[in-house]
């Protein structure tokens, strides 16, 4: 049985066939798995039905939207409160050139600690409606709530211009991310694309890799390895300003784990005799494979290259052996990644007030100097989309 907290009905259309239903839910858990990840892409991972699932068991349950006709799910999302131990996304921070009320509470969107961020909804001719309606039914919960509106942050361009069609949200860019093709011959087919250099850079790497008596297994994070896991993913996490620790990331495994997320899960560990060095770990969905973490031992730092080694070289062999399509990279070291063949996309927050919209020449002018510095660090890296600003 759903635990449904609260409905509502409108019409939106002529006929009784059109009519919407939006019910607000405690969990994922109480949406059927099969109505909601038909409503998600391979590059939507992190709103996938076991990846929040594992959050609920982690976090705690979330709400969520949805949106239903008569002839099933049409729409789902989560939404939370945006709150964020680690300090590590603040609005006022990424959005100080344009003025809002960064420093008030939202009703955020998407998946918790999530870095790419899309509405699950059908595809068709009604999508337009369903979105519209899931986004006027967010707007109305922080309405409820005296809060300053919607946003949902890390959404590919084209998924945040669409809440901006059907919705009246703003777009605000705030991230990039990497991704890359795969090619049927893997690294070599990869390495083939590139100039000398970068090809002669990337043989070095691993070869120094190598040389320092490393070793590379391929496998899932199980109990014999996840409490080490989660340990160096907390060391990576801290040098980048997280303040959580090894006990929150096993708690987080632990909760993947109860969702059955770690079926999907791919670890690549690199080994020294029989110390762990470091860890990446990829979750596969649909012809996609996700890079979600990346933890180090740093009390033996001699430049071995196991970064690279872990999160680029060994994970595009694998999704090419597993006839996948497309390796996602996150949102980190773009640089690094760019000189590796990956592709750089914008990724941005839409935003939509209760009260009043954003201005739209601040807006257009922050998206015009994000876009620009990215043109400058980035060049010939960056994916189709940034046109819209450059």
């Amino acid at each position: 049985m759903r635990a449904c907290l609260r409905q509502s009905r409108v019409e939106c259309g002529g006929s009784a066939d059109e009519t919407l239903k939006v019910s607000v839910y405690r969990g994922v858990a109480a949406v059927d798995e099969h109505e909601w990840d038909a409503l998600v892409g391979d590059r939507n991972f992190y709103n996938s039905h076991a990846w929040l699932a594992g959050l609920d068991h982690a976090l705690g349950a979330c709400e969520v939207l949805a949106v239903w006709s008569p002839a099933g799910l049409l729409a789902a999302c989560p939404l939370w409160d945006g709150g964020r131990d680690d300090g590590l996304f603040e609005l006022g921070a990424f959005f100080a050139d344009v003025r809002g009320p960064w420093t008030r509470g939202f009703v955020w969107g998407g998946g918790r600690r999530s870095t790419h961020n899309e509405i699950a909804a059908i595809r068709g001719r009604r999508r337009p409606q369903v979105v519209r309606r899931l986004l006027q039914s967010m707007n109305e919960q922080a309405r409820e709530r005296g809060l300053a509106g919607v946003v949902m942050p890390y959404m590919p361009l084209a998924a945040a211009q669409e809440l901006a069609q059907t919705a009246g949200a703003s777009v605000l860019l705030h991230s990039a991310e990497a991704n890359m093709d795969v090619p049927t011959d893997g690294l070599a087919g990869l390495m083939a694309r590139w100039n000398a250099h970068d090809r002669g850079q990337c043989k070095s790497e691993i070869a120094a890799f190598a040389r320092c008596g490393n070793r590379v297994e391929c496998g899932r994070i199980d109990a014999a390895n996840q409490a080490v896991a989660a340990e160096l993913i907390a060391r990576n996490r801290a040098r980048h300003g997280s303040a959580q620790g090894g006990a929150w990331m096993q708690s987080l495994f632990d909760g993947q784990r109860r969702a059955g997320l770690l079926a999907s899960s791919i670890a690549f560990v690199a080994r020294r005799e029989q110390r762990i060095l470091a860890v990446c770990v990829c979750y596969r969905f649909g012809r996609a494979l996700h890079v979600r973490y990346f933890g180090c031992d740093y009390d033996l730092d001699d430049r071995d290259f196991r970064y690279f080694v872990l999160t680029c070289y060994e994970p595009i062999d694998y999704a090419a052996r597993q006839g996948l399509g497309e390796l996602r990279l996150s949102t980190s070291a773009l640089h690094a990644k760019a000189g590796r063949g990956a592709r750089i996309e914008p990724l941005a927050a839409a935003v939509l007030l209760t009260d009043r919209a954003l201005d739209p020449i601040a807006v257009h002018r922050h998206n015009r100097r994000f876009a620009e510095r990215h043109r400058r660090e980035l060049g010939a890296h960056l994916g189709p989309a940034w046109q819209a600003f450059l």
